[in-house]
């Protein structure tokens, strides 16, 4: 009984009732103590849980939006590697075209090197520079005097969309990856979830204990 009344003391000193006029402290009795302290405990019960459900509700949609923002980059690198085959098998497709032209060494090498920069996987390069030397071979390419280019320019063309493709991709990837880094970090950070739970469960455990004490 004792513990139990220390206990009513400490938990139960802002429910006394001050009356500054009178200059009177009026302390409530046993029943009315535990009845405040019930009230204390369904009211942190009601405040906490209202803020639980609501970033709970929120960890949801956060872990949702980083299951799709996963799936989208797993499937926009297999399309870089589909990219990737293509501008390869078209590159090569554009130097055998080339090949039976049979045009003179000069003039067959600096297409040759223009398909090769086009095939490229430096990644310094923008698509600016691609754009820039594939204009540039398109141009080379239509000089060519009284021979059939139109495969040639064909295959470059396609290499190029290829290119165009793999690139468009790769930018997507590291927007998404840094949108998901930034989705990752915020899950980390609303620990407070946990607490809330923790302190809600507390509570619910206060509050049937002084249940049984009426």
């Amino acid at each position: 009984m004792k513990t139990i009344l220390k206990k009513l003391f400490h938990l139960l000193l802002p429910f006394w009732v001050i009356d500054l006029q009178a200059e009177e402290i009026r302390i409530l009795g046993r029943d009315e103590l535990i009845s405040a302290v019930i009230a204390k405990h369904e009211r942190m019960i009601t405040d906490y849980s209202s803020e639980y459900d609501m970033l709970k509700s929120t960890s949801g949609e956060l872990d949702t939006e980083i299951n799709v923002l996963k799936k989208h980059i797993e499937e926009a690198k297999e399309q870089i590697g589909v990219y990737e085959e293509k501008k390869n098998l078209f590159g090569y497709n554009a130097l055998e075209e080339l090949e039976k032209l049979e045009l003179k060494t000069m003039e067959s090498d600096k297409i040759k090197i223009g398909i090769q920069a086009l095939m490229s996987s430096k990644s310094s390069d923008t698509i600016e520079d691609r754009k820039n030397n594939y204009d540039t071979l398109l141009a080379d390419v239509k000089n060519i005097p009284e021979k059939d280019t139109e495969l040639l320019l064909a295959k470059i063309d396609a290499t190029f969309k290829a290119y165009h493709g793999e690139n468009v991709s790769r930018t997507d990837v590291i927007s998404k990856e840094a949108l998901l880094a930034k989705k990752e970090s915020e899950i980390q950070e609303n620990k407070r979830v946990g607490w809330l739970e923790k302190r809600i469960s507390s509570h619910q455990e206060s509050l049937e204990y002084w249940k049984g004490m009426k």
